[in-house]
This record gives C-alpha cells, structure tokens and sequence, in this order.
C-alpha cells in the first residue's frame, strides 16, 4: 500500500496541524514538537499558512510518508544485516 494514500485516508487532508500527528508519529507532546520545530530539527518541514506567529504549524502529508519510508527502509537494511 502506498503511505501517502493511506495517511490520506486518515486524515483527508493533504495538509495538518503539526499538533495532529506530534506524538503518532514522532512520539513527541505538541509542545516539545512545536519546539523542534521552532529550531528546524524535526525530520520533516513544517510550515505557516499566514505570516504570523499565531498560526498553526502544519505539516503535508507527503512529507510525512517519505518521512516514514525512509525510516522504514533503513530499519529493514539493519534487520536484514542481523539476520544474516
């Protein structure tokens, strides 16, 4: 199945709040995210739709499925050097 399309289905949205999928799937609280994020170091780009502050941080889906991806192929080369 393709993650995009499934996330998709989940949120039917192609953009979300940070907030939204902070501890799903970055296992961090909305705030502690929040800051990540203030600092550029979450592992996929946030952005503001409105110049201001006040405005939620949000997130596109796309990001967020090359996001889990790549961990995942990653976690597979590591299992599969284990196995062997």
């Amino acid at each position: 199945m393709n993650t995009t399309f499934l996330l998709m289905a989940q949120y039917s949205k192609p953009i979300v709040q940070l907030k939204e999928i902070a501890e799903e799937y970055l296992g961090l609280t909305p705030r502690e995210a929040q800051r990540e994020a203030n600092m550029n170091r979450l592992p996929i780009p946030t952005f503001r739709l409105r110049d201001s502050q006040k405005a939620p941080l949000m997130i596109h889906i796309k990001d967020l499925a090359t996001h889990i991806d790549t961990t995942l192929a990653v976690a597979r080369v590591q299992w599969n050097k284990s196995q062997i």
